[in-house]
């Protein structure tokens, strides 16, 4: 395990919320030097603390206002099957495996509601393995 102190949590909590922070301006916000904060995210990321940098997209400013979740339930011998067909579907932008009582979740961003019932039955049920869909849409992102 690795143990950080609070200045490290800081700088992840900051670079969470914008990951374009530069270093003098990281610096500013704790008075070190550019070198010191850099020589932080630097082993942040040699120790993989932080896995990569990314952005946060506004799906609604690119005509896909509707956000959802798809709890997936599968044959237990086709979940890497599944898992494989999913990265096919170009709606879903995250995709995770689960211990419970759903095999897999998804995140999925549609441009409506016609459009989520289609990738719910037609996509992601008619995959080979897939035993139930449950979608549950996003009303809003709480951080």
């Amino acid at each position: 395990m690795i143990e950080l102190d609070e200045i490290d949590k800081r700088i992840i909590k900051l670079l969470k919320e914008n990951s374009r922070l530069s270093f003098s301006e990281l610096a500013r916000q704790f008075g070190f030097s550019d070198v010191a904060i850099r020589k932080r995210v630097e082993k942040l990321v040699e120790k993989g603390v932080i896995k990569r940098f990314t952005c946060e997209v506004d799906y609604a400013k690119i005509g896909r206002p509707v956000s959802a979740f798809m709890f997936i339930k599968t044959r237990s011998d086709r979940v890497n099957d599944v898992l494989g067909a999913l990265r096919d579907i170009p709606d879903i932008t995250e995709e995770y495996q689960l211990m419970g009582d759903y095999d897999i979740i998804v995140k999925v961003h549609v441009p409506s509601i016609s459009d989520l019932k289609d990738i719910s039955e037609n996509k992601i049920a008619k995959i080979h393995g897939v035993l139930e869909v449950k979608p549950s849409i996003i009303f809003s992102q709480v951080l």
